[in-house]
């Protein structure tokens, strides 16, 4: 059985590789998927999974936190990845039983990127282009840390624009704070815990110099529509990011972009 297996993980770092049918449920994982080239197993892939393009063609299996193990055991997948927020638990636990499926660790800092990389690579057959790209991140994300320029941090207002759901503050606990820990800058919002609605008085209150929105859909938040942050530092001196939330706070491939975006509107200002 250890010879067998052996020849099969050997067999697994050859490429072109049998096509396998792979389902995905995460933004992050299915673009270290195409990053890795494995984006032709991909069969379906859930809401969240918006990039690269090609991923927007796939059949949809919903919302990551709303999974249906019936509708996904469908798909006849040979393996399902999943992001560790995946649920609901009893989904994924009876999902388990009808096909192979693998909840991926959680990124919760830049610095864990990599290990998520060389882990879905492993279970893709994909270890060599794997380990080209964790290096790769390792290194930019390494370069990246704490490179804001000024003696003096600026205070960071990290919003989500998430549609219908309104427009939440990112505090202590989220992928913004741990990007902002990152890059050595300061969360306005960290005394909040998680995700809280924008109040008039909290936009006002935090005072922020920087502002960084992360939009679920595009174009879904208009500064003019927020009256409350026209009068803030950030907004006066021009020092406002929008983008989409998957680049933004999805910690996959694209994160060293994201940290430069951050780091460049910053730096604003400051002198080089």
């Amino acid at each position: 059985m250890k010879g067998l297996f052996a020849v099969l993980m050997v067999i697994g770092l050859c490429e072109p590789l049998q096509a396998a049918r792979l389902v995905v449920a995460g933004g992050a994982i299915t673009e270290i998927v195409y990053a890795l080239g494995g984006g032709d197993d991909l069969v379906a892939v859930d809401a969240t999974s918006r990039w690269p393009m090609a991923a927007r063609k796939l059949p949809n299996i919903g919302y990551v936190r709303a999974l249906s193990a019936e509708g996904i055991a469908a798909l006849r997948p040979d393996h399902v990845l999943l992001s560790h927020d995946a649920g609901p638990d009893h989904a994924v636990a009876k999902l388990s039983r009808l096909a192979p499926v693998t909840r991926l660790t959680a990124v919760t800092e830049p610095a864990a990127l990599p290990e998520l990389v060389r882990e879905v690579a492993s279970l893709i057959n994909r270890k060599e282009r794997g380990e080209k790209l964790a290096a790769s991140l390792e290194f930019s994300i390494e370069q990246l840390k704490g490179d804001v320029n000024g003696a003096a941090k600026p205070r960071v207002l990290f919003l989500l624009s998430a549609g219908s759901h309104g427009v939440m503050v990112a505090g202590h606990g989220t992928p913004a704070q741990s990007m902002l820990d990152w890059l050595a800058l300061e969360n306005a919002a960290a005394d909040i815990e998680g995700y809280k609605p924008l109040s008039r008085e909290a936009a006002l209150m935090l005072e922020p110099d920087v502002l960084i929105v992360a939009e679920t859909q595009l174009n879904s938040f208009q500064i003019a529509n927020h009256s409350e942050l026209s009068h803030t530092e950030a907004v006066r001196h021009g020092r406002v990011l929008i983008a989409d939330a998957g680049w933004l706070l999805g910690l996959g491939p694209r994160l060293p972009e994201a940290l430069q975006a951050v780091i460049a509107v910053a730096s604003v200002g400051e002198s080089h």
